[in-house]
């Protein structure tokens, strides 16, 4: 790869993954536009991530049970003792 071509791809702006419109209704919930409320642990992004990482996790765990119960497991057979 030549300089060219990294320097292209560094450049290249990447496609949107949100609307604009969205973002728009994201920060009118926030109170005050400061940086702490809209990037801190408990402002908007600090919120987003935390309802996608539950979001996900609950996707997760609904994917795992339902494969044992089409695998034929009953119960919770964590430890293996279960009869």
């Amino acid at each position: 790869m030549t300089n060219a071509t990294v320097t292209k791809s560094k450049n290249a702006k990447a496609p949107k993954l949100f609307p604009d419109e969205l973002i728009d209704q994201l920060l009118a919930q926030v109170q005050s536009k400061d940086a702490e409320s809209i990037l801190g642990e408990s402002g908007l992004a600090g919120r987003l991530k935390k309802q996608l990482a539950e979001r996900m996790l609950a996707a997760e765990l609904t994917h795992h049970l339902e494969s044992e119960v089409e695998q034929g497991k009953d119960g919770n057979h964590r430890n293996g003792s279960s009869p």
